[in-house]
């Protein structure tokens, strides 16, 4: 398993994890293995699907189970000369799409082993499967199948290449390396001259030499003599996980820890995080055709033009930190982040920078306003985005403070901006500024919030303020606030103040103040941020992991049941009462409902059900004759999307036909439109097999 082990290219993505109380989806890391580039688009091999991304890094499509792809869990990839794209997968087998139509091959059809590890494609069109059973090849139609009993060194093949004169070579997981002429195998190992029998990548150069890499350094075979390149010469991190050849010759080499070397021939430079690389494992290099060198690392995409390194990071969002979340009228998602602006629209990620009109990338908290306008709290001032146009504001223009934690926006359209030298309130026209001398507790503002009755409260570090337009009032751990460090605010719909200290949670009804912490179930007395949300559940993002709140019993998630990350930075829920979570490792989406298994829980209004749900095949759309006394006669239809709003599947009912076979989805939750002459409706369904 040493070669397996190490092949783990981490990455940004989304996948689903389902449990009993609601469904997590993960926009965070994800495991990926494997790169395609070509001139408009590269395609990302990972754990949870195939992603197809403009060379920007927006993601065009995704591919999963769901759309034909063979397995989820893809770990190499090659195209033919048909321009046809070739997944191996990790335990399914192998995918071909032709840009339409899916084709799966597994050990059923007379592929070795369902484990591919590496694809290769012959001047004859043949391709090649590296698998942990030896190698298959398929010539259009037929599988024929080589292992130990045939020549080959090693069963465990984890590299392949094919040199200018037909000869594939075998890189394989402690056995060495095994040539093929067609007739005849060759072994070549450490007895050789091979540097270790270890051997991640092969590569051919123009001039027929054969590029090793391997855990213990680089060797070069010219057909005769062994060169090998390590420590010693040139080489200073040997541990090597790719090879590729440029237009000009130009040898690369990415490395498990070492960022990525650059070897002309005579002369070695090393690029790593500090040159731009963004990480210094490098898991894949793919030269394109314009000369630039692409790089897969453990957390993204890399472009290296020229001189300059561009960085994509394959989820779409631009940072890990994701400091605040908001959500505005049309259900976008607006992410603040150590790295700019994420907005995500459900499918597409779109990225705001200091290069579109931000002061700076990292960004404290987004408030929307009334017209949709996005106001932008950075540490260097604030940007407000109308869409169009940005428009900054920072110290010059009369902001007390460019270092700003919070922004809140009240019925008047003011804007009240916290930050570590107090308060400022724009009117759209002019600043007013409070500090400690006007009644603020402390000028190091970290939370704003507004109640119904138009009073502001501040989080500071001195307890908490609030400021009814004329009179400031502090309230602080003497009145009954659990501590003075106050990080977070929520109010919720009777009008109580609920907030996120360094010692636990502090409610307020205005008169009585009652305190949460770790002995009440709270799962970190640390408590960074709270939302409230449509079923009055108050969540507390904290030090270590989330806490839900029911006003009675405490509900913790962390890694074992769905959520994956500790430090909890923002929350927001949306308009359909699903909860957000932006944390130090990226976002969290937490999907009420999928326990939903009766026609009554399952019943809208309209009188137009779906049971069973959850279901594993056959669905079937139960109508209310009371509400619909006709529309049994009637054909409907159905379109189901996923969570990405991709459409799946369409089906057709006839008249007084009621079922559906969802046999073709994989798990998950989706989205039902059903239609017919005299009805619309939408349906939420849970896949469970």
């Amino acid at each position: 398993m040493k070669h397996l082990l190490s092949f783990f290219i981490i990455l940004f993505s989304s996948y689903f994890i389902s449990f009993s109380q609601g469904t997590w989806i993960d926009y965070t890391r994800v495991n990926a293995y494997s790169l395609i580039v070509e001139n408009n688009a590269y395609w990302v091999g990972t754990e949870f699907g195939v992603e197809k991304r403009n060379l920007n890094g927006s993601l065009i499509s995704l591919y999963t189970t769901s759309n034909g792809l063979a397995d989820n869990y893809v770990i190499s990839s090659a195209t033919d000369s048909q321009g046809n794209k070739w997944f191996g997968t990790n335990g399914g087998g192998v995918s071909k799409f032709d840009g339409t139509f899916w084709t799966n091959y597994n050990t059923s059809n007379g592929l070795a082993d369902n484990y591919v590890f590496a694809i290769a494609v012959d001047q004859q069109g043949n391709k090649w499967f590296a698998t942990n059973n030896g190698v298959s090849k398929l010539n259009g139609t037929t599988f024929t199948n080589y292992t130990t009993s045939n020549g080959l060194v090693d069963n465990y093949v984890v590299s392949v290449a094919i040199d200018q004169q037909g000869n594939k070579w075998f890189g394989t997981n402690g056995g060495g390396v095994s040539k093929f002429d067609g007739t005849t195998w060759t072994t070549y190992d450490k007895n050789n001259g091979l540097v270790d029998n270890y051997v991640n990548a092969i590569a051919v150069d123009l001039q027929g030499n054969i590029w090793f890499g391997t855990f213990s350094g680089v060797s070069k075979f010219d057909g005769t003599t062994w060169t090998t390149y390590d420590e010693n010469n040139g080489l200073t991190f040997t541990n090597i996980s790719s090879v590729a050849i440029d237009l000009q010759g130009t040898k690369w080499f990415g490395t498990y820890g070492g960022g990525v070397f650059r070897f002309d021939g005579t002369n070695w430079m090393n690029y790593t995080e500090a040159n731009g690389t963004g990480d210094k494992e490098i898991r894949f290099v793919a030269p394109d055709s314009q000369g630039n060198i692409w790089l897969l690392t453990t957390f993204t995409v890399v472009k290296l033009e020229g001189i300059n390194f561009s960085i994509y990071n394959t989820n779409g969002h631009t940072g890990d930190n994701i400091n605040s979340v908001t959500i505005d009228q049309q259900g976008n998602k607006w992410f603040g982040t150590n790295g700019g602006v994420s907005k995500f629209d459900g499918t597409i990620w779109t990225t705001y920078t200091v290069q579109n009109g931000l002061p700076e990338d990292y960004v404290s908290s987004i408030a929307i306003d009334q017209q949709g306008t996005k106001w932008i709290a950075t540490y260097s001032g604030i940007s407000k985005f109308d869409g169009t146009t940005w428009t900054k504001y920072s110290f010059e223009n009369g902001l007390i403070e460019n270092y700003v934690n919070s922004i809140a926006i009240d019925q008047q359209g003011n804007k009240w901006i916290g930050t570590i030298s107090g308060v400022s309130k724009f009117d759209g026209t002019t600043f007013t500024n409070y500090t400690t001398t006007d009644g603020l507790a402390d000028d190091y503002v970290f939370a704003i919030a507004i109640d119904q009755q138009g009073n502001k409260w501040f989080a500071t570090y001195a307890g908490v303020t609030k400021f009814d337009g004329t009179t400031w009032t502090t309230y602080d751990s003497t009145d009954g606030l659990a501590h003075n460090y106050v990080y977070s605010i929520a109010i919720d719909q009777l009008g109580n103040k609920w907030f996120g200290t360094e010692k636990g949670v502090s409610k307020f009804n205005g008169s009585t103040w009652t305190t949460y912490d770790t002995t009440n179930g709270l799962a970190n007395n640390l408590v960074y941020s709270i939302t409230i949300d449509k079923q009055g559940n108050k969540w507390f993002g904290t030090k270590n992991n989330i806490s839900k709140f029911d006003g009675t019993t405490f509900t913790n998630y962390n890694i074992t049941n769905g959520f994956i990350d500790k430090f909890v930075y923002s929350i927001a829920t949306d308009h359909f009462g699903n909860v957000w979570f932006g944390t130090s490792e990226g976002i969290t989406e937490y999907i009420y409902d999928n326990t939903v298994n009766t026609i009554e829980q399952t019943k809208n209004e309209n009188g137009i059900t779906l049971f069973p749900n959850p279901a594993s095949n056959m669905v079937s759309l139960n109508i209310d004759s009371e509400n619909y006394q006709n529309i049994n006669n009637e054909d409907f239809e159905m379109n189901v999307y996923n969570m990405m709003g991709k459409l799946v599947k369409t089906a057709v009912l006839k008249q007084n036909q009621n079922q559906i076979n969802m046999d073709d989805l994989s798990n998950g939750i989706y989205m039902l439109i059903v239609k017919s002459k005299s009805v619309t409706t939408t349906k939420k369904l849970i896949i469970q097999k």
